[in-house]
């Protein structure tokens, strides 16, 4: 309390303010009073820049103040000053109406012993009020700024629940969760993931020790998601000095600790990184590389940093070069590129590298930084594959594409020049039966020897290319007249004519070569190669091993095969192709003994075309096997119906091409189709080709067998044109030799043929085989035949091959040897 209290007393009559202030003087308050006895006297009391007053004491009736007027006025001005009613007896009920009022206490006139307590008691409830508010205001302050605090603020109650009884608005927005969500509840709710134990483990020992600590964990907000807090305990202590609460200060430092990660995780990959790394300053100079540049360059860091970029130059590029990198890097902030560099050691290597200008918040550069990586074998590799794109990686001549290249620039320099060039298509002849005898890997040897004899025959300035397979062009520029290269195609037959040593074997090869002619035969590098391709098949077709020079109409045979091939893909689903039939006879009597299936296809444009106009195309394009399965059951189907009709047709020959001989699933096919059509096997009889058998003559005797255990009957076709072996001969299981037509065609009247006919009916009776004759087309043959032992023959003279209803009403023409003199 203050050591003297300003006093106002509103009191009209002077005798009774005098008896108070005597009263106050008396006492141990030390009072300085003032009266004022009129409204007027008020109103000057309580103006503006007026002293204030500690207390106010007024008389309840007053000539022109209204006490609960003045009381209304003065708890405005006043709060803080209490207002003590002094005045004689008023009533309970007036007492009550000023207390409700705000008036501090009433004191009578008549009892001035009550007014010293009663002031005591006034002003020390004003203090009290006052430091409350003061308290509440304080309160108010700080709980405010802990509700604006960025971080969270957590109070929890000590104890073994320790409860949380408070927390700002921060830990709601870190945690996810709501305030009455964690109010009341365990304070570990905000102690972090559990797998953080040394951190938990710390916070949990100081709360159970009355510690302050600081820990950093990971925990969860309420949606699952991660983030990091660092939290701060301190323990709160009562007046007794025992801890009551825990205060929790919690820190989301999630931000910082990503942005630490990701400095961590740059610094690793600076140093990890197998690419070389480089900062520089502004003037180019080094200031920081990684491990990688130590690696690649020879390097050390210290012999490094602080020297000038221009350390690692080459010399092998102008400075127009390096004057366009820094152009490029000052007008756009960066530049890659293929630079060649030169190591500590002085080896130069070629790297990739790129530049970035890495500039401050404000767009200012302050350094350099460089990437790059030694791509040596980078340019390695591509030259192998440049090499490898460009090259036959058996024979590692050129391929077709850089021959094309060759050909397009040897033309351009012989328009130029108005020289000449030849194309030389090169072709090994019967390659496919080396490499079905012997192997791939035996072929593929052959062919690298190939290529080194084909090199060895050209000029440095010619090129020699492989297309594939056994097929090679050589190109020759500069040539004078053709007679150049025909010289060249001499040499190379002269060449490859030379035996060639292949795993402790000689073998012998031949080729066929077609030649055309820039500018005669073509103006383009595929017409050239085109028309070449279509001389080399003039020679296949004449007998194989020499030489031809293109001609026109070789084109357009070619075009024709062609389109012959196209039709031929459709031609089965299109069910264009027929079976005709051709009788075989007995000899003697004229009976019918058997019959030939023989495939014709009827071409929507070409007519009725015969198996010589389109089996080797077949057997080519791989369509042999459908087109051979389709004629076997067609075949066996139309023999079962004959069987079924009582014709006494004998048995059907069907013949068997060399792809359908090669597959492993013949022997099923032709069981599959005798069961499938119902005709017994002993009904049909296969033809193979001698040649065939004889190729694959170990092979074919063990499906030769399976066949025959199937009962079916083989017959061995074009006899005496394929230089069979005796010894494979007789081991065959064959049941029957056709004597090829070529022998039967100039008989009786030519001699040889004669000698071999003979030769070919005495050798099969030796065999115990059966013998027909193929080809058979007057009474003189026929007479001669059977007179030589051949009990059997087919041709014209007997029938053409015909439908199969043809054949059901076909009579056999008379045979009688004495009609060979009239020349039927």
């Amino acid at each position: 309390m203050n050591a003297t209290l300003r006093v106002l007393v509103i009191e009209d009559n002077e005798q009774d303010y005098r008896l108070l202030v005597r009263h106050l003087a008396r006492s141990h308050l030390g009072c300085e009073c003032a009266r004022v006895g009129t409204a007027a006297a008020l109103t000057d009391a309580l103006a503006p820049g007026a002293p204030g007053w500690d207390v106010i004491l007024s008389d309840y009736n007053l000539p022109d103040i209204d006490i609960h007027r003045t009381a209304d006025l003065l708890l405005g001005k006043y709060p803080y000053t209490p207002i003590i009613v002094v005045s004689g007896t008023i009533g309970e009920e007036a007492v009550i109406d000023l207390l409700r009022a705000g008036v501090a206490d009433y004191v009578s006139k008549t009892n001035f012993t009550r007014l010293v307590p009663a002031i005591d008691r006034a002003v020390a409830a004003v203090a009290t009020r006052r430091a409350r508010e003061h308290a509440e205001r304080e309160l108010q302050l700080r709980d405010r700024a802990l509700s604006a605090a960025a971080n969270g603020v957590v109070i929890s109650r000590a104890g073994d629940d320790m409860p949380v009884v408070y927390l700002n608005p921060a830990v709601e927005a870190i945690t996810g969760y709501r305030a009455d969500e964690i109010l009341g509840r365990n304070l570990r709710l905000l102690q972090g993931d559990d797998r953080d134990q040394p951190g938990i483990a710390k916070i949990r020992a100081a709360l159970a020790h009355g510690r302050s600590c600081h820990a950093v964990l990971r925990n969860y907000r309420k949606n699952g998601g991660l983030f990091w807090n660092r939290m701060s305990i301190r323990p709160v202590k009562d007046a007794q000095g025992a801890v009551s609460h825990f205060v929790g200060i919690i820190e989301d430092i999630t931000t910082q600790r990503q942005a630490d990660e990701r400095l961590r995780q740059a610094a690793a990959v600076f140093d990890s990184s197998t690419e070389g790394m480089m900062i520089t300053d502004l003037s180019a100079r080094l200031i920081e590389v990684n491990r990688a540049f130590t690696e690649i360059t020879g390097y050390r860091r210290d012999e490094a940093i602080g020297q000038p970029t221009s350390l690692l130059r080459s010399g092998k590029h102008p400075p127009q070069f390096y004057q366009a990198m820094w152009h490029s890097l000052h007008e756009s902030g960066q530049w890659r590129g293929e630079v060649w560099n030169r190591r500590k050691n002085g080896e130069i290597y070629p790297e990739w590298l790129t530049l970035s200008t890495v500039r401050a918040s404000d767009g200012t550069p302050v350094f350099y930084a460089g990437v790059f990586s030694d791509i040596t074998s980078v340019k390695q590799s591509a030259q192998q594959l440049e090499h490898l794109a460009h090259h036959d990686p058996l024979t590692d001549l050129p391929n077709r594409m850089l021959l094309n290249a060759r050909l397009n620039h040897a033309i351009e320099h012989a328009t130029r020049s108005g020289t000449a060039l030849a194309v030389l298509f090169v072709d090994l002849d019967r390659f496919k039966n080396i490499n079905d005898v012997y192997g791939h890997p035996f072929g593929d040897q052959l062919l690298r020897q190939v290529a080194e004899r084909l090199r060895a025959c050209v000029r440095l300035d010619d090129t020699v290319a492989r297309l594939g397979g056994d097929e090679f062009v050589v190109l020759l520029e500069d040539v004078k007249e053709p007679y150049g290269a025909v010289l060249v195609a001499e040499k190379i037959q002269l060449s490859l004519n030379q035996p060639f040593a292949i795993e402790m074997r000689e073998q012998f090869v031949t080729a066929s070569i077609g030649i055309s002619l820039f500018p005669r035969d073509g103006q383009e590098a595929a017409d050239l190669i085109r028309n070449a391709d279509a001389a080399m098949y003039q020679v296949k077709e004449a007998g194989r091993f020499g030489f031809a020079f293109y001609t026109p109409e070789l084109t357009q045979k070619a075009t024709e095969r062609v389109r012959l091939e196209n039709d031929l893909h459709k031609a089965l689903d299109l069910d264009q192709f027929v079976l005709h039939y051709q009788p075989q006879v007995t000899l003697a009597d004229g009976a019918m003994a058997g019959v030939e299936a023989l495939v014709r296809w009827a071409h929507p444009e070409r007519g009725l075309l015969y198996p010589s106009a389109f089996i080797g195309i077949a057997e080519e394009c791989g369509l042999m096997p459908r087109i051979g399965r389709w004629v076997l059951e067609q075949a066996c189907r139309q023999a079962r119906q004959w069987l079924d009709a009582g014709l006494p047709f004998g048995h059907i020959s069907v013949n068997l091409a060399a792809s359908q001989l090669r597959r492993g699933d013949l022997v099923s096919l032709i069981r599959d189709t005798l069961a499938s059509t119902g005709l017994p096997a002993v009904r049909l009889e296969l033809e193979i080709t001698e040649g065939f058998v004889m190729q694959q003559a170990t092979d074919a005797i063990a499906r030769l067998e399976a066949l025959r255990e199937l009962g079916v009957a083989i017959a061995i076709d074009d006899f005496g044109t394929g230089y069979s072996s005796l010894s494979y001969l007789k081991r065959l299981p064959v049941t029957r030799l056709k004597i090829d037509r070529s022998f039967v065609r100039d008989i009786p009247d030519d001699p040889d043929d004669a000698a071999i006919t003979r030769a070919i009916i005495a050798l099969a009776h030796s065999l115990s085989l059966e013998v027909i004759a193929e080809g058979v087309e007057s009474a003189a043959q026929a007479a001669f035949l059977l007179a030589e032992g051949c009990r059997h023959g087919q041709g014209y003279h007997f029938s053409r091959a015909i439908s199969a209803d043809a054949l059901a009403r076909w009579v056999p023409p008379s045979t009688d040897p004495a009609l060979a003199s009239r020349g039927d």
